[in-house]
């Protein structure tokens, strides 16, 4: 039972009894005998003791002359003590040695004193018991021949020791605010205290007192609460009896007397719903029938009768004791009872019949159905006979000094032979045969269990409790300190039933194991206890014996009835046992040639699995921690230490399942042997199904028809299973399918014109690329039909303009330049100057005031419906790893937790050079900058999705100390669009310069050309950003663009002030290869120039985009 529980102060005294001794520290309160007395309790005082003839025995200060008055004692007639504080008497004790004297109010002076005590005064009655200290509140008065009355309401604590030979009636009255009274015989001798008392109370108030009186009557207590302690004088009214009914308000009674009574039959009729204990010390006389206090109340736990003499029934015992569930013990020493009778006591706990006359047998055995209640029996000095049968273990016993025989039970001498315990002493006086030979402590058999928590409230304590259960465990002689743990808990063992069950309360949780221990000088008598925790084996040997063997480790049991034992199919019976060992005997041969035979130990519900080899001293190697046997799932190798776990479960514990997934996941995917089931790779290659084996195809490039339809190429991966493929170009079938491979498909184009999607359908699966087939027509124009025959050729395979002498541009309408010219040999032209900043990978170029900035942004996944999945920031990431010449530059970040790896390499071009890419034959002129962008290896969500690679361009002028003025404009940004809607061309204008952006449609994925289009993703007055939409490239994705600066004709070349004409630069960026890389074109910034600042000279670095 595990259950937390509160209770409140009052129902655990002892506790709180503890607590106070252990958490505070108790001092009596000391007082300087040297206090100083107020002036009027000083002259009070003096006044008194001299009027009482006592002053003499207080000492005088040799110095100051006066009197020494607190903390005098002196007992000698006449008595006094003085106690002070702070300045006052506290408490006065005083005798009168000048009798000529009478006492009135002499005490009332002393304002704060709180205890009073006069021994034999004389006294003026009216005025002394109305003149008290008035915050007295003991007072004590002793004296021959008292004149008892009514006193003051504030005392609260009545004492009065007396010889009276006169005649007295007290009142009940007198003392109605008291909560204790005191008034008895200083001798008990016939005629030295005749005091009777007489109950006048009417019921207007209850009177709750604690009462101790001698008195020749039997009160009425009507209308009286508490308990009574009462002795009756010699010569007491016996007809006075009739008033113990009346008791009903007592808890406790101690009834005392010396004259020789019947029982009064009045107790038969006593009803009490409080009265728990009644105490005779009265030599009653034999009765004719038995007395019946079966129902004297529901709350009554205890009768004593000492030194009845022959109050007996017939020699048996005379009493019909209570039947209430509460009550207990029962003591009738130094009685006359001849005859033990055991059924008469069934209805009680503790029974002591010691000093009787008792001769018969002791009882053959003990029925615990019977007595469920006994547990302690005490008759000793009597003359019983007869032997202890071994079912008495059931209780505490003492028999010492009758006449009894036999052996005493194990259960008893297996303590004897303890200086401690001394047991011997309960059996010592009669003829046992074993007295003086003690049984061995192994059959002490202790187990531990929890019981509840209990919270004090009002209290930061919290109870533990356990039971110790087991047998042979002793009886209430167990010291309450026996058990102990490591870290000093504070633990009390108390007894609940003798030698079988003992409660533990510990202050707080205590550290397992725990030691009980019943001697300090023998350690046999020390015992280990723990709490569920399962056996722990260390060793077991089966080298010398084949059948028996000796476990040995810790948290066993020393109760071997609860020890299972198997070897293989083979019992093994423990023989003997205690919480460190186990010895056992096999109940059949075992085979010595086995090996790792598996094994268990069970210690009532908790199990050990291990296993054995025969012949050998095993050495047990725990397989997990908490020693659960591989949770029930394989078995522990003891010899190695590790789990030898089933078919459907894995990990050192056996704890975690192991399913199979199905084909081993085609050895494509990754079996999660916990579950069972597959996880299928998505990159390079996705496969789907629950074994991986359907492909979930891609498409990275495809190599197009013209318009006229024909054989083409869809490049991609899908896989080596092709259930009903399907190829749609459009929304028209490419038919029929000549080929198919892993990586590529073959079919029949249709007819068409235009940008179209792509679809792959096979294994009920199908995969669209957006816009990656583009129709191409035999003939292609160009933009502006190269503005005319003298500045350009038009290429009709390409689309491209062919440049003819210093004419370039996408449609051959703006000068080429080379890179750092100046105006000589240049017609007049200024130069510009590329620079590369090899921290963050931008390119500016720069010419007169301009400046452009080529900047390389973001990476975005896009899914099929145009939707962001992921985005990857790549400005100002860029690391250098090469750098030749100071003409070409390589750059590389990873994302992806570098898994994929973005390489951009910018190179500066010095001569006019031919060059193809992607199938696309192209011219670079000298001062453009070539730009190549890999992107390797990226992980894509999904096979539908694509990239996307934006670039930004931005320009700004630079403040100079030259005048350009003929020359400035206003920017001008235009873009053009081919007939697919892609942008193919960009130009941006300012001060008579050209930016002049060309785009070509073409992309190198995964190695192979493809189409790829440009869109523009925003433009302000000074920057421009576009993207270029790049195919499922699932190895590697490249771009090839170039730079190049350019002049307009409209370039004046030396304005009115004669200042030298400045170059334009027009930077042409030609993105090559199938990345999907956004080129960002430049825009110009336009601020008043100041011409005070000077010009400066070639810029090295630029400022971060955000």
């Amino acid at each position: 039972m595990n259950f937390i529980r509160k209770i409140s102060k009052s129902r655990y005294n002892f506790l709180f009894l503890f607590l106070i001794l252990i958490l505070n520290n108790f001092s009596n309160v000391k007082v300087n005998s040297q206090t100083l007395l107020n002036k009027n309790e000083y002259d009070c005082l003096k006044s008194l003791l001299t009027n009482f003839g006592s002053i003499n025995k207080v000492k005088i200060n040799t110095t100051s002359l006066e009197y020494l008055f607190c903390g005098t004692l002196e007992f000698s007639s006449p008595y006094i003590e003085i106690v002070c504080n702070e300045g006052s008497v506290s408490r006065l004790g005083v005798g009168q040695a000048n009798l000529t004297y009478t006492v009135t109010d002499d005490f009332s002076c002393f304002k704060n004193m709180t205890q009073l005590s006069v021994n034999n005064i004389v006294y003026d009655k009216d005025i002394f018991y109305n003149s008290y200290p008035p915050k007295a509140k003991e007072f004590s008065f002793d004296g021959t021949n008292l004149v008892y009355g009514s006193i003051s309401p504030i005392i609260k604590t009545f004492d009065s020791t007396s010889v009276q030979t006169i005649p007295t009636i007290i009142k009940f009255s007198w003392y109605l605010n008291t909560t204790k009274i005191y008034i008895t015989s200083i001798v008990k001798f016939k005629g030295y205290f005749l005091v009777s008392f007489d109950n006048d109370l009417d019921g207007s108030k209850n009177w709750d007192c604690s009462i101790i009186i001698h008195s020749l009557n039997v009160p009425s207590l009507n209308f009286i609460t508490g308990d009574i302690t009462l002795d009756l004088m010699p010569d007491y009214d016996q007809s006075s009896w009739r008033n113990i009914t009346s008791f009903t308000g007592m808890t406790y009674m101690t009834l005392r007397a010396s004259d020789l009574t019947s029982f009064p039959i009045e107790f038969s009729n006593l009803r009490s719903e409080v009265l728990n204990s009644i105490y005779f010390e009265i030599p009653f006389l034999p009765v004719s029938s038995k007395i019946d206090l079966s129902l004297i109340g529901k709350s009554m736990k205890s009768l004593y009768f000492y030194n009845p003499k022959n109050f007996t029934f017939g020699g048996s015992f005379p009493i019909i004791l209570p039947s209430n569930e509460e009550f207990k013990k029962l003591e009738f020493v130094n009685g006359n009872i001849e005859t033990f009778d055991f059924s008469l006591f069934t209805n009680v706990e503790t029974l002591s019949l010691k000093s009787n006359l008792m001769s018969n047998d002791f009882p053959s055995s003990f029925n615990r159905s019977i007595y469920r209640k006994l547990k302690q029996l005490d008759i000793s000095n009597n003359r019983m006979t007869g032997t202890i049968d071994d079912s008495f273990c059931q209780l505490e016993i003492i028999v010492t000094n009758n006449s009894m025989t036999g052996p005493i039970p194990n259960c008893f001498t297996c303590f004897f032979g303890l200086p401690e315990i001394n047991l011997e002493k309960n059996f010592i006086g009669n003829n046992f045969i074993n007295l003086n030979t003690p049984s061995s402590p192994s059959i002490i058999i202790p187990n531990i269990v929890f019981n509840n928590i209990t919270i004090i409230e009002g209290y930061p304590i919290v109870l533990y409790e356990y039971l110790i259960f087991g047998e042979n465990l002793g009886g209430s002689w167990v010291p309450s300190s026996a058990v102990s743990d490591s870290v000093g808990t504070p633990i009390f063992i108390s007894m609940t039933e003798p030698n079988r069950l003992f409660k533990l309360l510990c202050f707080g949780e205590p550290k397992f194991p725990l030691k009980l221990s019943y001697s300090k000088s023998n350690p046999n008598y020390t015992f280990t206890l723990s709490l569920d925790t399962p056996p722990q084996l260390n060793i077991v040997d089966w080298q010398s014996s084949t059948t028996d063997l000796v476990i040995d480790g810790s948290f066993f049991t020393y109760n071997s009835s609860i020890i299972n034992i198997k070897i293989g199919n083979e019992s093994c019976l423990a023989t003997n046992s205690n919480f460190y060992q186990i010895k056992c005997t096999l109940s059949n041969f075992i085979n010595q040639s086995l090996e790792d035979i598996i094994s268990y130990i069970t210690i009532g519900n908790l199990t050990t699995q291990f296993t054995l080899n025969p012949g050998v001293i095993n050495k047990i190697l725990n397989c997990t921690e908490n020693y659960n046997d591989c949770n029930g799932n394989g078995y522990c190798l003891s010899d190695i230490g590790k789990c030898q776990c089933d078919s459907t479960h894995q990990g050192d514990d056996c704890s975690i399942p192991y399913n199979e997934c199905l084909n081993d996941c085609n050895n494509v995917g990754q079996c999660n042997n916990q579950t069972g089931i597959c996880s299928c790779p998505i990159t390079p290659f996705e496969w789907i199904g629950n074994d991986c084996s359907i492909p979930l195809h891609t498409i990275s490039a495809v190599s197009p028809s013209n318009t006229n339809g024909g054989y083409i190429s869809i490049y991609g991966w899908f896989g080596n299973i092709h259930t009903d493929q399907q190829v749609f170009i459009g929304n028209k079938q490419c038919i029929p399918i000549y080929n198919r491979s892993e990586s590529e498909i073959n079919c029949e184009a249709p007819p068409g014109t235009g940008l179209k999607s792509v679809s792959v359908i096979q294994n009920s699966i199908n995969v669209t690329s957006k816009d990656i087939y583009q129709y191409y027509s035999n003939e292609k124009q160009c933009p502006n039909h190269c503005t005319s025959t003298s500045n350009g050729i038009c290429n009709t395979t390409t689309g491209y303009c062919n440049c003819i002498g210093k004419w370039s541009g996408y449609d051959c309408s703006l000068y080429s330049n080379p890179s750092g010219s100046g105006n000589g040999g240049n017609g007049g032209l200024p130069g510009s100057n590329t620079t590369i900043d090899s921290n963050t990978g931008n390119t500016n170029i720069t010419n007169q005031q301009t400046n452009y900035q080529i900047l390389i942004t973001k990476l975005i996944e896009i899914d099929f419906n145009g939707n962001q999945i992921n985005e990857y920031l790549l400005l100002n990431k860029w690391s250098i790893i090469s750098n030749i010449s100071k003409t070409v530059y390589t750059f590389i970040q990873s994302i992806q937790d570098d898994q994929c790896n973005i390489t951009y390499t910018i190179e500066e071009i010095n001569k006019d050079r031919d060059v193809t890419f992607a199938g696309i034959n192209f011219k670079l002129t000298s001062g453009s900058v070539k730009m190549t962008v890999s992107i390797e290896n990226y992980q894509y969500s999904s096979n539908l999705n694509t990239l996307q690679l934006q670039m930004k361009s931005s320009v700004n002028e630079i403040q100079t100390n030259e005048e350009n003025d003929c020359n400035d404009d206003q920017i001008e940004i235009n873009s053009l669009p081919n007939q697919d809607n892609s942008l193919k061309y960009i130009t941006i204008k300012k001060d008579a310069k050209v930016l002049n952006g060309r785009f070509i449609d073409r992309i190198e994925s995964d190695g192979i050309s493809t189409f790829m289009q440009t869109v523009l993703i925003s433009k302000s007055n000074d920057s421009i950003i576009v993207g270029m939409n790049l195919p499922h490239c699932t190895k590697k994705c490249l771009l090839d663009p170039d730079f190049s600066v350019l002049i307009s004709p409209e370039f004046i070349g030396e304005c009115s002030e004669g200042r030298k004409s400045w170059f334009l630069p027009v930077v042409i960026a030609i993105p090559v290869g199938g990345v999907a890389a956004i080129i960002a074109a430049v825009i110009i910034i336009y601020k008043k120039r100041f011409v005070e600042i000077p010009l400066k000279s070639k810029l090295k670095s630029f400022g971060s985009y955000n």
